[in-house]
């Protein structure tokens, strides 16, 4: 065989490779859309074999995995053992992502949400440690602008991220941003920076139950914490508007629920988080030291 005719058979080959690569992701996210996560998995399993160098396949088993685990009621989580073991796994497929193309944000967005998810599991103010690589990896994704944008708008990668943002600067006590604890954690929260970005993700995505539900809860929290009583009844409005829309996502009616919960009890909204209630208080810290 010619040189020539070698060259050629080779790119056929790899054409060949990439076509196959790109049926199954295809295939993969028609399943991910059914909440079929097992059989997208297996499809994604298949493409790593051919095409392992491939970024996007390992935040796609990431995904279905976070997933999987967010439509899991409160009460029905798994022990906090298994699931900080699924999380460091998800982690790993994240950070195989991020190796092979750094550039890609929904990579970063899957690293912070699998480490983000590990601490509220353990509780919030056991892992202040972790909350600066929690930040750097989100504010990596936004500054990527991630384009990817799933059927129906069920995922929207820049939108997500605002979202993640939101929900962290809700989420990290304020009380971290005196001197040195900023310095020795390496950031704090900010409720008007989560109300901020919460309403970007919206504006993205008004349809996104979750969006919506996170921006009511932000503005909840910033509206009790600081005596804002408009910021308070747009949040109550909101959490009963989102009641009418669309359930898309597998999680959604766990978020319905949850801003009737957060309706009835306000007071939730600044420790509120869709897998568990996180007491943020200082006076929780010092005593649990």
């Amino acid at each position: 065989m010619g040189l020539a005719a070698c060259v050629l058979l080779c790119a056929s080959s790899v054409r060949g490779s990439e076509k196959s690569c790109d049926d199954l992701v295809h295939e993969s996210e028609r399943l991910w859309t059914k909440y079929k996560f097992d059989e997208s998995d297996k499809l994604l399993d298949k493409a790593m074999k051919i095409c392992p160098e491939r970024a996007e396949l390992y935040w796609r088993k990431a995904r279905n995995e976070f997933y999987r685990i967010e439509a899991i009621p409160r009460g029905k989580k798994p022990d906090k053992d298994v699931l900080i073991k699924r999380y460091t796994a998800l982690e790993a497929l994240a950070d195989k992502c991020i190796e092979l193309d750094d550039k890609d944000g929904i990579c970063w967005l899957a690293k912070g949400a699998a480490i983000g998810r590990r601490s509220t599991t353990r509780g919030v103010l056991k892992c202040l440690w972790n909350v600066a690589d929690v930040e750097r990896a989100w504010l990596k994704a936004v500054s990527l602008a991630p384009k990817y944008r799933s059927e129906k708008g069920t995922t929207d990668g820049l939108a997500d991220s605002y979202n993640a943002l939101g929900i962290f600067y809700r989420s990290v006590p304020e009380w971290l941003c005196y001197f040195p604890l900023k310095q020795i954690i390496g950031t704090c929260g900010d409720k008007a920076k989560s109300v901020g970005y919460q309403r970007k993700a919206v504006e993205l995505a008004p349809a996104r139950i979750e969006y919506q539900k996170e921006l009511a809860v932000s503005l909840l929290c910033h509206g009790q914490t600081y005596d804002n009583p408009g910021e308070i009844d747009e949040a109550k409005g909101i959490l009963m508007d989102l009641q009418s829309l669309p359930e898309i996502k597998p999680y959604d009616k766990i978020d319905k629920e949850h801003a009737r919960m957060l309706l009835k009890n306000p007071s939730l909204a600044c420790g509120y988080q869709r897998d568990t209630q996180q007491e943020l208080s200082k006076e929780a810290y010092e005593n649990n030291k």
